[in-house]
């Protein structure tokens, strides 16, 4: 799965502190798990990265692949997927 990049989205990940191998590999990992967002044709993923952190990614799907539109770590308690 190729994961879609743009200045926008690459500059708000880095504003939270990720870097876009760490948001790759939440959409890789084995918890990762996803439901739609409240907002239409976006959808809300989290899932631990290699680095450890668990983060949440707010995310559209598109033909080509998932635009990341931003991620930012979270705490295990704040986690809305099951």
């Amino acid at each position: 799965m190729e994961i879609l990049w743009g200045f926008r989205n690459l500059g708000k990940i880095r504003a939270h502190g990720l870097e876009p191998g760490e948001v790759e590999s939440a959409f890789d990992a084995l918890d990762w798990a996803a439901i739609p967002s409240e907002m239409e044709y976006r959808m809300v993923g989290e899932g631990i990265t290699h680095t450890g952190k668990l983060i949440r990614v707010v995310y559209a799907e598109t033909e080509d692949g998932p635009y990341p539109i931003t991620a930012f770590p979270i705490r295990l308690q704040q986690r809305r997927t099951p």
